[in-house]
């Protein structure tokens, strides 16, 4: 199973810091988080990290894989 570490305001609305995903065949980043966290594309700006590694929501995701995402904060 996939582990997904959502932080910031993903892990509020996702109501869950962490969880386990089964991954069955090719999906994306996004479409997996799609699923998980409600209003996800309303968060332009994000980080996703690949296993310790910067990715982009189109990289695709096998079933051992961990993915940590967070939403950019901008003010001032």
């Amino acid at each position: 199973m996939a582990r997904i570490k959502l932080m910031g305001a993903f892990a509020h609305l996702a109501g869950a810091r962490e969880l386990n995903v089964k991954v069955d065949g090719k999906k994306t980043v996004d479409e997996i988080l799609r699923e998980l966290i409600p209003r996800y594309d309303e968060f332009h700006d994000k980080i996703i990290m690949i296993n310790g590694h910067p990715a982009r929501g189109d990289a695709e995701v096998e079933d051992t894989d961990e993915i940590k995402v967070m939403p950019v904060l901008s003010g001032g």
